[in-house]
């Protein structure tokens, strides 16, 4: 990957997607984490131009909208969880991709279950199968079990499960999983995504 052009994206908050993982439908799982709603049009771009297999969430679905500290913005964290629902849900409809959904500490599970029918979701731990590869999956890393010969997928905050798992964090990079050679894409999140996770707003830039 173009690191300088990679970097200068998330200056200039977009997302730079490498055209070496472009035109390989079916190859790639997405995973992100802990997601701004402001990052949806770019989420959208790059399923459109990746063309994934599976896409992963490992929760925390809008970002911005603390419902476990602010319960009463429920409303507005499902309007903005209806614009994912066409994203993902949609796109499973259409048998697009697969998705699996992890339920995050700001996330509502009847409103997940309500707008992703098609969707996998996971409200602790999920494990799932794709192309010959075993994934453990959950929001929280401390819910990663110590299992070697799986992949797991994590978010929440920057820590990592312990043991020998090889295990990828959404919340520092979106990340594009291999299903043909377990190799792995960085794509970095744009630059005011940390911003809007900790509900801080960024002035004179």
């Amino acid at each position: 990957m173009k690191r300088w052009l990679a970097g200068a994206c998330r200056l200039l908050g977009t997302v730079y997607v490498p055209e070496e993982v472009m035109d390989r439908p079916g190859e790639f799982l997405l995973h992100i984490s802990d997601t701004p709603s402001s990052l949806f049009s770019d989420l959208r771009r790059i399923i459109s131009k990746i063309r994934p297999a599976w896409v992963v969430h490992t929760g925390d679905l809008v970002d911005q909208i603390k419902l476990e500290v602010y319960p009463a913005r429920i409303e507005c964290y499902r309007n903005k969880l209806r614009i994912l629902s066409k994203i993902l849900d949609g796109a499973v409809a259409r048998g697009d991709f697969q998705a699996m959904i992890c339920m995050g500490n700001h996330d509502d599970l009847y409103s997940v279950k309500e707008m992703f029918p098609h969707c996998h979701i996971a409200e602790g731990t999920g494990f799932f199968s794709a192309s010959g590869w075993n994934f453990v999956v959950s929001h929280y890393s401390w819910r990663i079990p110590d299992l070697p010969d799986m992949v797991g997928l994590c978010g929440h905050d920057l820590s990592y499960p312990s043991g020998e798992i090889r295990c990828f964090n959404g919340i520092e990079d979106i990340h594009l999983f291999s299903l043909k050679t377990g190799g792995v894409y960085r794509i970095p999140y744009p630059g005011y995504i940390d911003d809007q996770r900790q509900l801080k707003r960024r002035i004179g830039l």
